[in-house]
């Protein structure tokens, strides 16, 4: 179903905003350094720090299986970083500071750095590099995205809060119908992961904030969203 207002077609269903014809899926900064008990957050805070992360890993790896069998395009980006700070600045350091959180991770080629090994990009995924919170900002995103005529983006990834609401709003704002997947974004505790709930559905439609499994059967064709 959609409405037309303005001569402007407006979907209602999730469904037709998640159309495998134009859709594509982005997983925000699912890295060793962020998510496993290996990795940089957990060293520097304890492994509890990254307990949330990790409880969003395997329904992103549904939910992207789901996508490459619909022929959903599967993007990955990731944070890069220079040990000498040239893709920082005073801004970007200062605020990781306020939080205490030490700039100096995921260094670009660097194990940190990389996709966890659950959720590795397949042949045909694209991977792609940023430097500030959202996907958008000084990144290939956008001609990704146009090239592959691609006008909705299904969201999920890490952390809710920060670098997945930023990219967010910044795709609204570039006017793509923008889905969040609640069970697949987190923070780093389930008090922070619950946060994320009401800031997404200020800025979405009520179908627009959802869940891995309403996706997967809107794709596999078992439901109708």
């Amino acid at each position: 179903m959609a409405r037309t207002y303005l001569g402007h077609v407006l979907p209602d269903r999730l469904a037709d905003k998640i159309d495998p014809t134009c859709t594509a899926l982005l997983v925000v900064d699912m890295q060793n350094d962020f998510v496993h008990d290996d990795g940089h957050c957990a060293k520097a805070f304890g492994k509890p720090m990254v307990t949330g992360f990790q409880g969003v890993v395997a329904p992103i790896a549904r939910l992207a299986a789901a996508a490459r069998s619909a022929g959903v395009p599967v993007l990955y980006c990731r944070v890069a970083q220079e040990p000498d700070g040239s893709l920082a600045s005073p801004v970007w350091l200062a605020d990781n500071l306020r939080y205490g959180f030490d700039p100096l991770h995921c260094m670009r080629g660097t194990w940190g750095w990389e996709i966890v090994d659950e959720l590795a990009p397949q042949p045909g995924d694209a991977v792609f590099e940023k430097t500030r919170r959202s996907a958008f900002v000084g990144t290939p995103l956008e001609n990704l995205l146009r090239s592959r005529g691609i006008r909705g983006i299904v969201a999920t990834g890490i952390a809710g809060t920060g670098c997945v609401e930023s990219t967010v709003r910044d795709a609204i704002e570039r006017d793509y119908f923008t889905i969040v997947v609640a069970d697949c974004v987190a923070n780093n505790n389930a008090e922070l992961t619950a946060a994320c709930e009401p800031a997404f559905r200020a800025m979405l439609a009520p179908e627009d904030w959802t869940t891995s499994e309403q996706v997967i059967a809107i794709w596999s064709g078992t439901g109708t969203g």
